[in-house]
């Protein structure tokens, strides 16, 4: 089995707790409460026939053919007495009409490693049975659920539509048969550990200023988890809050957003807009979706941030500068 070109590290942080940086670290159990298989399907459907189902894959994700994909998830499994960080890695599909509760079963193959074993997993319907969830859980030999930078492919051949009959290998929504085929891409260790804060941090409540001389409040902790509550305007919800720069070094500051706000950075002190860039952030936690970065000039300078307007009255973010 292969291993990761990645390194995991959790930054300046190498022992995070429950309340921020400087205790002891919760317990990282990356399968924890998670099986590798269900057990066997209940059956087949009520008619294997030869006729192939019209369902097709509607939505998928990750989608068909993707590439880059995060090979891990991250959530904090609190089902034991110590909340614990696990990983784990969903796979979701959703099909155009309902299909055969009773079967469930997909492989999971390598296509970049041939020689490494299909994993078999059992998945979950939806009420409706047209949604299929499935959990793949970490493997004997790695700390994470998918190999880095590797093909992968999950064949749904055993799926049945609700008549018992089986995806066609023309099947819409896979590419022209019977698989979800994507790619996974390497593990970014800045992102984990700033996924980690969302998970075990309990966010500091502030109030963002009306203008800049609103006294907006401060948000340039670094490791800090901040929840922001914006003042109403006309076209949403907005607001500043204040960030000064280290008094003798230049530093890149990310902000880890959990929604798309449009963030504007300003140099109070100098009178001048600083340059940023809003992105979206890989899935690896349910906690991030965008991240604002931008470089912070040193002298102690007084920066405001200016979020909005969005249709939130709240949001969190995670800062971190180095």
């Amino acid at each position: 089995m292969r291993l990761s070109s990645a390194t995991f590290l959790f930054a300046t942080c190498a022992a995070l707790a429950l309340s921020g940086c400087d205790d002891d670290a919760p317990i990282v159990t990356p399968d924890a409460g998670l099986p590798t298989d269900a057990g066997s399907d209940a059956g087949t459907g009520t008619d294997a026939g030869t006729t192939a189902s019209t369902a097709t894959v509607t939505t998928s994700r990750p989608s068909e053919g993707e590439t880059d994909v995060y090979p891990l998830e991250m959530y904090l499994d609190a089902s034991g007495q110590t909340p614990v960080i696990a990983f784990r890695k969903v796979l979701t599909l959703t099909f155009s009409e309902p299909m055969d509760p009773s079967a469930a079963r997909v492989t999971l193959r390598d296509r970049t490693d041939t020689t490494a074993p299909a994993r078999v997993l059992t998945g979950t319907w939806s009420e409706d049975a047209r949604t299929l969830t499935v959990t793949v859980p970490r493997t004997e030999e790695s700390t994470r659920p998918l190999e880095v930078s590797t093909h992968h492919a999950l064949a749904l051949d055993a799926l049945k539509d609700a008549a018992g009959r089986a995806l066609s290998p023309a099947t819409v929504g896979l590419g022209g048969d019977t698989a979800l085929d994507f790619t996974t891409g390497e593990r970014d260790p800045e992102l984990e550990h700033a996924c980690t804060h969302t998970l075990v941090n309990t966010p500091e409540a502030v109030t963002a200023g009306r203008t800049p001389f609103d006294f907006p409040p401060d948000t340039h902790t670094g490791h800090a988890r901040y929840d922001v509550t914006l003042r109403p305007g006309e076209a949403g919800f907005g607001g500043y809050t204040g960030f000064i720069s280290d008094p003798e070094n230049a530093e890149h500051v990310t902000l880890y957003l959990n929604q798309q706000v449009p963030t504007k950075v300003t140099n109070d002190t100098a009178g001048t807009d600083v340059a940023s860039v809003l992105a979206p952030a890989r899935f690896i936690c349910a906690g991030i979706t965008h991240t604002v970065t931008f470089t912070s000039e040193p002298g102690d300078q007084i920066h405001l941030f200016q979020f909005g307007p969005v249709a939130s009255e709240h949001i969190q973010f995670v800062l971190e500068r180095e």
